[in-house]
């Protein structure tokens, strides 16, 4: 597992489309950035988060673009870029981007009790999210279909599931029922990372889908 994180972080500065990640990383955060600002100030906002799961997905949005490189898949190596190293930098990316929220939203209960008992079930939902999302990338760069469904559905299950989840106070209200959140969240999001592995397991010797990756990078390979 050490060893496929060191892989992969260092096979990074040779990926495509680095700068445009960069940015993008910036940008998802000074808006999680904004967006707590908002909630230290009593303003919930919908995107508080999303912001900082998506940056947790950067990182091997980069590295899957080797992948689609001819001597990168004539190495001996490319199962395990397909498969292992994609799945601990993820896994490894969400824990530490939900652990950052866990602590955000402990700094909110602590300003704001009343909001203990959303607090707890929105980090629920949100390692649930987390699941999908970790579920989703193991054979999201292998077919288009899976992307569009991805990215189509989550507005539709963030509408449908998560203002139910919100309105529950299953958890309790007290200060516990954030850590039990919390660690809920966390083993949901363990599991995702074994669907993950599992599906590009499964699905490695599919190509990967260029059209996934980018027009640009279509043309430059």
């Amino acid at each position: 597992m050490i060893n496929d994180m060191k892989m992969g972080i260092r096979l990074l500065r040779y990926g495509y489309g680095i700068k445009t990640n960069l940015v993008l990383l910036i940008v998802c955060t000074v808006v999680d950035m904004l967006c707590f600002a908002l909630e230290l100030a009593g303003i919930t906002t919908p995107l508080d988060g999303y912001m900082l799961l998506a940056c947790a997905m950067i990182p091997v949005q980069i590295l899957f673009s080797l992948n689609a490189v001819d001597i990168v898949l004539a190495s001996p190596v490319r199962k395990k870029l397909q498969t292992s190293v994609p799945t601990v930098m993820s896994l490894c990316a969400t824990l530490a981007a939900y652990l950052i929220i866990a602590l955000k939203k402990a700094v909110i209960v602590l300003i704001y009790p009343d909001k203990t008992a959303q607090s707890a079930m929105h980090l629920v939902f949100l390692g649930f999210l987390a699941a999908v999302i970790l579920a989703f990338t193991g054979v999201l760069y292998k077919s288009f279909p899976a992307f569009l469904v991805m990215c189509f559905s989550l507005s539709g299950f963030n509408s449908f599931f998560m203002m139910p989840i919100l309105r529950s106070d299953f958890l309790g209200e007290d200060m516990g029922s954030l850590v039990r959140g919390a660690l809920i969240g966390v083993a949901l999001s363990l599991a995702g990372g074994a669907l993950e592995y599992a599906l590009s397991v499964l699905f490695y010797k599919k190509p990967v889908s260029k059209r996934v990756l980018g027009e640009r990078l279509s043309r430059e390979l």
